[in-house]
């Protein structure tokens, strides 16, 4: 008669134990993946925060400076636009005298000994090139906030209409014209705001959309 296996009674309670702790170090492992995991994603969600803030923003440019129209040092200016408001010195060297008749500047003269570039004040687009009569060859540019620029008394333009150009670009060569010949070579420049002259001189180096 064979005798039967009989377990001694600490059996159970181990293995029961045993399953149990290895169940538990199961679920601590996976919590331990999980919380590392979690903290690296934290951590890298920060890290591009941090980036974030550290990367310039684009900002968009509210300024358009108007330069002068010439770049020769050796321009100056030969006769004042004309202001109602200046004192009388002042108004009677912007008058302009041509055949018998006295004439209120309605824009500035800008003189030189030789010939200069004349350049544009702004970015802008051509809308209108051709030759006076009395003023030479004309070139009228447009500009943003309804300004437009004439240059006058030129001797030779550089563009045509339609012509997109940027502010500083050569556009013409200063040289004389019929009203205005004392002043021999020179530019003469009629600044237009809303379809009325104003006096370039106040709007250099300013931003002109703020005006």
């Amino acid at each position: 008669m064979k005798k039967k296996l009989r377990l001694k009674p600490f059996v159970f309670p181990t293995i029961y134990m045993i399953l149990v702790l290895v169940l538990l170090g199961v679920v601590y492992y996976n919590g331990l993946i999980s919380s590392n995991y979690e903290d690296s994603e934290d951590n890298e969600l920060r890290y591009v925060t941090k980036l974030d803030l550290l990367d310039p923003v684009p900002v968009v440019n509210d300024e358009e400076i108007m330069v002068r129209p010439y770049n020769s040092e050796e321009v100056t200016i030969g006769k004042n636009y004309y202001d109602a408001q200046s004192p009388v010195e002042d108004q009677e060297k912007a008058i302009i005298y041509y055949e018998g008749t006295y004439i209120q500047n309605s824009g500035v003269d800008y003189v030189s000994a030789n010939s200069f570039d004349v350049v544009s004040c702004l970015d802008g687009t051509v809308i209108s090139a051709n030759k006076s009569e009395l003023m030479g060859y004309v070139v009228e540019v447009k500009y943003n906030n309804d300004i437009i620029i004439s240059y006058q008394s030129l001797s030779e333009v550089n563009v045509q209409v339609n012509d997109v150009v940027s502010k500083g670009q050569k556009i013409g060569v200063s040289g004389t014209s019929s009203i205005g010949s004392e002043l021999g070579n020179h530019l003469h420049l009629e600044m237009y705001h809303n379809g009325v002259t104003v006096n370039p001189e106040v709007y250099y180096n300013t931003n002109i959309r703020n005006i």
